[in-house]
């Protein structure tokens, strides 16, 4: 059964249900108020000949005395077709005394044999003659001593009441069927109207299925509700998954390219060497073609094992200025032909609960990412100071900067922007920047860049600093011994050109743009 058809079931249901229930309830309080106006008036009836009775002892009898009943005019105290009838009690037992005229049909048969005696007022329907009847019995009580020396029936016919209340219930069951037809009928609507946006998004799902069209969009023009923002979902959804085919589409193009390369080369040396015989030269082809394709393969594998959780990190407090050091030591040595100027700059002794290999592997992505986008002459400053219990590190580059569009994406996986295509980068696969983000936010860090197109690019990380006492945060190591030396590694003058030089930072910036 579809969707629609259940919707339509739930809807005719629940709103049949209700109108029943307002149906019985309407049928049930008229009943009740009818009823209880009859009853109001056999009670008035009856104590209004109560009242007017007198009740004294028969003196031809000794103690205890008998009683005997006065009664009032039956006929004149009584309303239109109200029967009544008067019983005395003698020695337990009900004695016909008197009817009015209206009951005298039914000779001294009791109104309501089975209330006579009674000492409370009782009313209840009974059936005389084979016709309903309300019944209300009273008794009469000798004055002083409360005992029962008779009892007052008064009736009446209840034909008009049941002619009402039955024409009532065929007026509601005739409204009830007519209001469920309705109902049925609203339900579709109801049922159709609710499940259209879902209807146009499986139309639209069914469209890009059949011709891979990404850029189809749904068009809503109701109330931000439920559906209007699962149709907003389902847009930003395509627009998610457009972008997405399209950086991958780029990528496989790049990624095609990348590996063509250098098995195209690895290939062209393995001819050769089957020609000319085995030489060195073409051993280092292959190798360095192999790692450029391992390290490609290493980086996809590990982002593949990051979505499903399948990478550990080796957690313990460490040293972060240390690893900052000797990470951008090793990184440097990619600039050794390059004319760049290196720092390491306002250097503070921080400690975080870390994995030292994965800080490393991200300052060796985002320093090697600034040394291909920085142009000769250009500086690269790496820096980490202690704010607000965080270790905060950032490095910055003067090279050609970032578009502001490029910025929305440049950790996106495969992501590589124009301006970087069109400086010949050789040796990316758009993966090194999705890479450190992944493993700043497993250390609890976050990871922001700040860049203007032609003025250089900076990527700031935070990362709680560690303490020692709760084993995870808020700590700036406070060493016993001094400190080591801030550094700043710098490439330029006075050493021969490409020749990297480690110097320490504490003297002025003037003397080093002296020795430069």
């Amino acid at each position: 059964m579809t969707i629609r058809k259940r919707l339509t079931l739930w809807y005719a249901a629940l709103l049949t249900a209700v109108i029943v229930l307002f149906a019985a309830a309407t049928y049930g309080v008229m009943r009740f108020t009818m009823l209880s106006n009859i009853d109001n008036g056999l009670t008035e009836t009856a104590s209004l000949i109560v009242r007017n009775s007198r009740v004294y002892p028969d003196p031809t009898f000794g103690a205890p005395a008998r009683m005997n009943i006065e009664l009032a005019s039956l006929d004149a105290l009584r309303a239109p077709g109200v029967y009544v009838q008067a019983w005395e009690i003698m020695d337990g037992e009900a004695i016909f005394k008197e009817s009015s005229l209206t009951a005298q049909a039914l000779n001294d048969t009791s109104l309501d044999a089975a209330s006579l005696g009674t000492q409370e007022d009782i009313i209840r329907t009974t059936q005389v003659a084979g016709l309903d009847v309300r019944v209300l019995t009273k008794p009469i009580t000798a004055s002083g001593g409360g005992r029962v020396v008779g009892n007052i029936q008064v009736a009446v016919r209840l034909d008009q009441l049941n002619q009402a209340t039955d024409t009532l219930l065929a007026v509601m069951l005739v409204a009830c069927g007519i209001a469920i037809i309705g109902t049925a009928g609203l339900s579709m609507w109801f049922s159709h109207s609710a499940l259209q946006p879902i209807k146009g998004i499986t139309e639209a799902a069914a469209t890009i299925a059949n011709t891979n069209n990404l850029q189809t969009r749904m068009e809503w023009q109701g109330p931000n509700d439920e559906l209007g923002r699962l149709t907003s979902v389902f847009n930003q959804m395509m627009e998610r998954i457009e972008q997405l085919f399209s950086v991958q589409k780029r990528f496989v193009a790049d990624i095609s390219h990348e590996l063509r390369t250098p098995l195209t080369a690895i290939k062209g040396h393995c001819d050769l060497m089957r020609r000319y015989g085995m030489d060195e030269s073409s051993l280092e082809a292959i190798e360095s073609e192999a790692v450029r394709m391992s390290r490609l393969v290493n980086d996809l594998l590990m982002l593949a094992r990051a979505d499903y959780g399948g990478v550990n990190f080796n957690l313990c407090p460490i040293d972060l200025d240390s690893v900052l050091t000797e990470a951008f030591e090793q990184v440097a040595v990619l600039a050794k032909n390059r004319d760049l100027r290196l720092h390491i700059r306002h250097f503070e002794p921080v400690r975080i609960n870390g994995d030292p290999d994965r800080i490393k592997q991200v300052i060796y992505n985002l320093v090697s990412n600034a040394i291909k986008f920085t142009p000769d002459g250009g500086e690269i400053t790496l820096g980490l100071e202690y704010i607000n219990h965080h270790a905060v590190m950032w490095v910055k580059d003067t090279g050609i900067g970032l578009s502001e569009e490029d910025k929305l994406h440049v950790f996106d996986r495969f992501f590589q922007s124009e301006s970087s295509r069109h400086h010949g980068d050789d040796e990316g696969f758009g993966l090194g920047l999705s890479i450190a983000k992944w493993i700043v936010e497993a250390h609890d860090g976050t990871i922001s860049v700040s860049s203007r197109h032609g003025q250089g690019t900076t990527f700031t990380i935070s990362i709680p600093a560690y303490d020692e006492q709760e084993g995870n945060h808020h700590h700036k190591r406070a060493d016993s011994k001094p400190s080591r030396p801030r550094r700043a590694i710098i490439w330029g003058e006075p050493r021969p050109p490409k020749e990297l030089q480690i110097v320490d930072s504490k003297k002025t910036s003037d003397d080093e743009h002296h020795r430069r």
